[in-house]
């Protein structure tokens, strides 16, 4: 009869433990569920704020330029941006004064130095997919290369912000907080791994906002790494589907058995924040 009294007792404990999980589980389930359609809801008043999903599809490539300051050097000079899908991506920063220039081609990367232009570091490597996949938004998340979730509510200066967890294929998850009223992208961060267990922060800050053949661009950005404001970039000139020569994204005497990370010895500069001038 012992036995018996302890039996029920514990199959009672356990039905109650069930239903606890069970209950729980389910709750969590509701909660991803609702997540997953406020980021739905958040990424359509994106798409309708940048100009709507037809216009938006339209784009190809993007060719910006107009000038980069460097606040920790103080200097200041031209850049260019060439930008083209699918994963092409050329910086140009400060070209007459023997800057730095970048090329990321289907996930190879090469920069430019004075013998030429050599693979980049993993490092420098991944910063520039993360680069591409933040100039990628929002056209990646009308054909679903990019998954959202999201995040909640921030104050950002002043203002009101939605959180979405942006997944690109091949970049780290970037944090991209959308104004609450106007549905743009105010600023992009991204965690990067940087080695000896260490980490490092990439962020990009949206401002001036201006159409462009029916779609939104942010005419002036700020970059910044672990906290620390480095470039500010103001363009003066955007073009969508401006024909780019692709000789622009191949750099000259590079063979084509290259790959990015070759160059694997640690640079003079620091890649983090050689990318977020960028």
């Amino acid at each position: 009869m012992r036995y018996r009294g302890f039996a029920a007792r514990t199959a009672s404990i356990l039905a109650l433990v069930l239903l606890v999980v069970w209950g729980t589980a389910r709750g969590e389930e509701r909660g991803k569920g609702a997540d997953n359609e406020h980021a739905a809801g958040i990424v359509a008043s994106m798409i309708k704020a940048y100009g709507g999903t037809d216009a938006i599809r339209k784009v190809v490539s993007v060719t910006a330029k107009g000038r980069i300051t460097d606040f920790v050097t103080g200097k200041s000079g031209e850049y260019a941006r060439y930008f083209e899908h699918p994963g092409k991506l050329r910086i140009e920063v400060m070209p007459e004064q023997k800057g730095e220039v970048r090329i990321l081609n289907k996930g190879r990367g090469w920069q430019a130095t004075g013998k030429g232009f050599v693979p980049v570091t993993d490092l420098e490597l991944q910063s520039m997919l993360y680069q591409y996949s933040y100039l990628n938004l929002p056209m990646a998340l009308i054909n679903g290369s990019y998954h959202a979730r999201y995040g909640g509510k921030q104050l950002y200066q002043g203002k009101e912000t939605q959180l979405l967890l942006v997944e690109p294929k091949d970049a780290p998850t970037m944090g991209v907080l959308v104004d609450a009223k106007t549905s743009l992208i105010v600023r992009i961060d991204a965690i990067f791994g940087v080695g000896m267990g260490g980490t490092g922060k990439l962020s990009t800050e949206y401002g001036d906002y201006r159409p462009v053949a029916g779609v939104q661009f942010p005419f002036r950005l700020t970059t910044s790494a672990g906290g620390l404001r480095l470039a500010g970039i103001v363009l003066d000139d955007i073009a969508i589907n401006r024909k780019i020569p692709p000789e622009l994204f191949m750099p000259p005497a590079v063979p084509p058995s290259e790959k990015p990370g070759a160059r694997n010895h640690p640079t003079k500069a620091n890649p983090m924040r050689k990318e977020a001038a960028m």
